[in-house]
């Protein structure tokens, strides 16, 4: 009897190591499952933050263009008039919760300008030719906008300008720097553009400037 008593002792021992064991490993299980959500939360947090700054960077270069233009464009020693409308896809996000990767992600994705052009001789009107696109996305980093789609016959180069610096840097330096001063904050709008027109009827290339008009700065 004594025998048997020890055995069923040293059994039950067994058994309560064994399942010691069995809970010890799935708390160590349950908290290496909680530290990965952690990091991994962590990890989708930082990105987030990063494609939110990203995208605020792109909305201020798309609020210091947006809006009407009007100027002159030279061809064949005419002078006509041409306006450029600025129009974007979508405005900044303003509320306060932490949105997901796919909704940032989808903004980034669908900002873009709506754009329309219009181009008319000064003494009539109703000679205007123009055309209306979308998807256009300027570069943010060089401060230009290429129109070329099948919606327009022309190809319009797009160039952001200061008429005050125009005369002692180039288009193309200029046209980086002001977008550059626009990114760290230091400029809120963009009042001027210039740049060339390349119809697919010839191989002629026409210059064109345009200023903002009053009241459609955003």
């Amino acid at each position: 009897m004594k025998y048997v008593f020890i055995l069923l002792t040293a059994l039950s021992l067994i058994a309560c190591d064994k399942q010691s064991s069995i809970d010890g490993t799935k708390d160590r299980a349950a908290a290496e499952s909680e530290a990965g959500n952690k990091v991994d939360n962590e990890n989708q947090a930082n990105k987030a933050t990063k494609m939110e700054a990203d995208l605020a960077l792109r909305h201020q270069v798309y609020t210091a263009l947006e809006g009407v233009y009007q100027g002159s464009l030279t061809a064949d020693s005419e002078t006509y008039s041409i306006k450029m409308t600025l129009t974007r896809s979508i405005q900044p996000f303003t509320g306060d919760r932490v949105r997901q990767l796919s909704e940032i992600e989808a903004d980034i994705n669908n900002l873009f300008f709506y754009v329309q052009i219009v181009q008319w001789h000064p003494s009539d009107p109703s000679t205007a030719v123009g055309c209306r696109v979308s998807g256009i996305r300027p570069n943010i980093s060089e401060g230009t906008i290429m129109i070329a789609t099948e919606a327009c016959p022309n190809l319009y180069s797009v160039y952001v300008t200061d008429p005050k610096q125009e005369a002692s840097k180039d288009r193309i330096t200029l046209a980086k720097e002001l977008a550059q001063q626009v990114k760290d904050g230091e400029l809120k709008q963009l009042l001027n553009l210039v740049g060339t027109i390349q119809p697919s009827s010839n191989a002629s290339v026409y210059n064109f400037k345009m200023a903002k008009q009053t009241g459609s700065k955003k």
